[in-house]
């Protein structure tokens, strides 16, 4: 047995410890380079999945939060709720870092913040939510929770509170640079069990300086001093023992991963002030690192609240350094076996002191290289995001009076916006500011030459005045689901509110199976969207919800078919025919849900003959198929006296009819035809779909009807527009 290493054996051990080296410095390297996107980023002054509250009506804020959660880059966790004390309950108790006063009264609602603020994630809040609201067209003021209040351009008075990050870096920073200067002055190793003790007590002593500067810091209250404290306290002791523990057991790569863990990963933090301003993981990532770990500790403290898990984690930390020590003995010298070491020199695989102290100043030289490039890298500027409007309104074409049947036939002749040269469908409703909104299906859109289809449009009409509503992108209004599912009008109702109109839009949504061909379509069930409407605004869509699943054929009820607001009830309206293969009309049941509930199926109720049921199935008949109505109808009351009007046995039939009840639930009985309406096989002319009007241009014993038309050859309508476009006449009512 040989009593010395042999070279080859010596080369080994070095070999062994350089790879370690350079696996530890690619790994610094790797982590610098991936964390400078996130660097960037939390430059930039925007937030991750920050929680805000929308406070208002049900049925719109709880479509908006599903809205807001969908934007681009996530800056909000929303949530929604009716009740303000709540939101700011939970505001006040730093569950949320925002809640949002939806008043659709007007066109400017408000931003709640808490007293206490971090003024970088203030800033990007009120920046992003600004954003967000003037997708929609609106604005927003800034509030802070208590008496103090802001102006909407300025934070305002408010108390700061501590610089959390920076406060949980600079103690991960203390305790790593204490090692550094240890190392630098004695060596990388505590060689006795004396020179071990004193380096953990250096450690300690740092730790209690922390405790001690504590009551100076600004921004801390009093009553949070102790638990600021003992945060700062175990951010120190955990950084500089984790770093003892790695140097013992690495040497000079364990100091490089001591950099990484402690400096490099949590550096975000540094920039974003706090993990809501960091974007993708990183926040989560932080938060298990000492400096983030310190961080949320004393961000906790402030806040008075609980800091268990920020705590325990240090503490677990300082204990694994403090046992790692203990196993290695306070020396971290691995002996070779066959290595025994020099008398009075150090072991074959630790580097002498000079040597040690020159390696330290390359890894000092190499983390300030990160930082300069990191501070090269960052932006100079914060970024303003923005979003597009939701939807405008285009330029008013002037319509003339309107007072007669006739004024409303010459104004579907105007050659008006290439934003609508023509379309079907015409359902309307009255809005409490005296304007009315019309819905379209199939909208043909653009300059001659360039024109195209659309599945949907709206116009808003007040006295004297078209507009056509444009969403952004210039599509349909109700945005298709994909490329091949898309959604026809088919009834519309307005809800007074306070300031503002919530306009309910049935639909059918359609697929198309062959784009070549007019009827290449099938329906695939029913759809509801809903708008808000403030007073003498644009309309903006706040929700669109499918009703049950994809059903091609006619055999399921299309709900919504037609709508009528009474009593509080929105009543909903489906029809259905027998798959037979022999055409036929189409048979009528109702189902009801107030109007908050319009968008959650599970609240319709269905009138089964007796009483209104869950069970969509257990709908009864009102009107049979056979001589029944369009698929597309109205219904309405007047003088007591419900009607259902259509045209009996859609295309194939002629005859306009009223069915009357003495109800909503019926029973309708079919009057005697009040107009005849064929469509004309020779010159390829198709009228179908009339919808009554009652609010439009009233007078006792007759209603305003609108009916549509279209040519079996697409290419006629393209070429003459105005032959897509629905006409007018007034009938008896029976």
């Amino acid at each position: 047995m040989p009593a010395a290493v042999s070279p080859p054996q010596t080369g080994g051990v070095r070999n062994r410890r350089r790879l370690r080296t350079v696996a530890a410095l690619v790994l610094l390297v790797g982590a610098l380079l991936a964390v400078l996107p996130a660097l960037h980023d939390a430059a930039a002054g925007r937030t991750h999945r920050a929680p805000v509250l929308l406070v208002g009506p049900e049925v719109v804020v709880g479509p908006l939060a599903e809205d807001v959660d969908a934007l681009p880059r996530a800056p909000f966790a929303a949530s929604a709720t009716d009740d303000r004390d709540a939101a700011e309950a939970a505001l006040a108790a730093g569950e949320v870092v925002g809640v949002v006063l939806v008043d659709l009264r007007r066109t400017e609602d408000t931003l709640l913040l808490p007293g206490l603020r971090v003024a970088d994630l203030d800033r990007a809040l009120v920046r992003e939510v600004r954003a967000a609201e003037e997708r929609r067209g609106r604005t927003v003021t800034v509030e802070r929770l208590g008496p103090e209040r802001l102006g909407p351009e300025r934070l305002g008075p408010a108390r700061d509170a501590p610089p959390y990050a920076a406060l949980g870096l600079l103690a991960a920073a203390a305790g790593f640079v204490l090692v550094l200067v240890v190392s630098l002055a004695w060596g990388p190793f505590a060689r006795t069990l004396p020179r071990g003790l004193l380096r953990l007590a250096a450690i300690g002593a740092l730790a209690a300086v922390a405790v001690g500067l504590t009551p100076l810091l600004p921004d801390v209250p009093g009553d949070a001093v102790a638990g600021v404290a003992a945060a700062l306290a175990l951010g120190v002791l955990a950084a500089g023992l984790l770093t003892l523990a790695l140097e013992a057991l690495l040497g000079l790569p364990g100091l490089l991963l001591a950099a990484t863990v402690l400096l490099v990963v949590p550096a975000p933090l540094l920039v974003a002030d706090d993990p809501l301003l960091l974007p993708g993981g990183w926040a989560e990532v932080a938060r298990w690192t000492t400096a983030g770990a310190t961080a949320d500790g004393v961000r906790a403290a402030v806040a008075g609240g609980a800091a268990a898990r920020d705590l325990g984690l240090l503490a677990a930390v300082a204990a694994t350094g403090l046992l790692v020590l203990a196993l290695t003995r306070f020396d971290g010298v691995r002996h070779s076996p066959a290595a025994p070491p020099a008398p009075g020199g150090p072991p074959p695989d630790v580097p002498t002191t000079a040597r040690w102290r020159l390696q330290l100043v390359a890894v000092l030289g190499a983390l300030a290289a990160g930082a300069a490039l990191v501070v090269v890298l960052l932006p100079g500027d914060d970024e303003t995001r923005t979003y597009p409007s939701l939807a405008s309104a285009t330029t008013c074409e002037s319509t003339g009076p309107v007072r007669t049947v006739a004024d409303l036939n010459r104004i579907t002749e105007l050659r008006g916006s290439p934003a609508f040269r023509g379309g079907d469908v015409g359902a309307a409703a009255e809005l409490h500011d005296g304007r009315r909104v019309w819905l379209f299906g199939d909208t043909l859109r653009g300059d001659p030459g360039e024109e195209r289809f659309v599945r949907n449009s709206m116009l808003v009409v007040e006295p004297g005045c078209l507009r056509v509503v444009v969403p952004a992108g210039g599509g349909a209004v109700i945005p298709d689901r994909d490329p091949e599912v898309g959604y026809w009008p088919m009834s519309v109702v307005a809800t007074p509110r306070p300031g503002y109109d919530l306009v309910t839009v049935t639909a059918q949504r359609v697929r198309s199976t062959d784009r070549d061909d007019a009827f290449g379509f099938e329906n695939l069930g029913p759809a509801v969207a809903l708008y808000v409407v403030p007073r003498g605004g644009t309309p903006q869509l706040v929700s669109r919800v499918d009703v049950g699943p994809d059903s091609p054929g006619p055999t399921r009820p299309m709900w919504g078919a037609a709508t009528a607001l009474r009593g509080g009830w929105l009543h909903l309206y489906g029809t259905a025919r027998p798959d037979t293969g022999t055409p036929t009309g189409f048979s009528l049941r109702v189902a009801r849900v107030r109007p908050g509930g319009v968008l959650t199926p599970g609240r319709w109720r269905y009138w089964d003959g007796a009483a209104w049921v869950a069970d969509p199935a257990a709908a009864a008949e009102l009107v049979p198929a056979a001589g029944g109505t369009s698929q597309t109808l109205s219904v309405f009351e007047r003088g007591g006296t419900w009607y259902a009007f259509s045209k009996r046995e859609e295309f194939l039939g002629s005859d306009l009819v009223f069915w009357t009840a003495p109800a909503p639930t019926g029973p309708f009985t079919a009057q005697p035809p009040v107009a005849d309406l064929p469509s004309d096989s020779t010159t390829g002319e198709l009228r179908y779909m009339p919808l009554a009007h009652p609010e439009l241009i009233p007078r006792p014993g007759s209603v305003v009807v609108s009916y549509s038309r279209n040519r079996t050859d697409v290419g006629e309508v393209l070429d003459d527009p105005l032959l897509y476009r629905p006409r007018f006449l007034r009938v008896p009512l029976p």
